[in-house]
């Protein structure tokens, strides 16, 4: 199985020209697509075919020793991160208000607040409809929320 794992690298950083070595030997072997040097963030990005712990055997007969452990880096999820803190945001906002409120009601409230203080202003066209409009989207998606509870 293809992947991609992140190697920490101790500190102090080796030179630039040990790491590009390090690199050039890790991409040499078989079974390893490509070898990148971080040097910000003190790592190295190794990206696979197969499985890495049988890889890492043929790393070992190249001289590469591992000191610690490798973390096998897992696809981000920005949707799930973003649900997961609406939901903490969420149960604030519950516990606050003692269950009165939620994040919902008061995105609901912030937005009609929004759109008629831009319909005092005078900016019926643009803003104050799409604040309007934002609200009638919160309201009608209402059922739908998942990362609630």
């Amino acid at each position: 199985m293809p992947g991609r794992v992140r190697i920490v690298l101790d500190r102090p950083l080796p030179h630039l020209e040990r790491l590009e070595s390090l690199a050039t030997a890790l991409a040499a072997i078989p079974g390893i697509d490509s070898a990148e040097i971080r040097p910000t963030s003190g790592s190295i990005v190794i990206r696979h075919r197969g499985d890495f712990d049988e890889l890492r055997e043929s790393i070992a007969r190249e001289g590469i020793q591992f000191a610690s452990s490798i973390t096998h880096l897992q696809p981000i999820d920005p949707m799930g991160a973003a649900a997961r803190q609406l939901g903490t945001v969420d149960g604030a906002i519950a516990r606050l208000t003692d269950g009165r409120a939620d994040l919902w009601s008061l995105a609901f409230a912030g937005l009609v607040a929004g759109g008629v203080i831009q319909l005092a202003r005078g900016r019926v066209a643009g803003p104050a409809l799409t604040l309007l409009g934002q609200a009638a989207t919160l309201t009608m998606a209402r059922p739908l929320r998942t990362f609630i509870r």
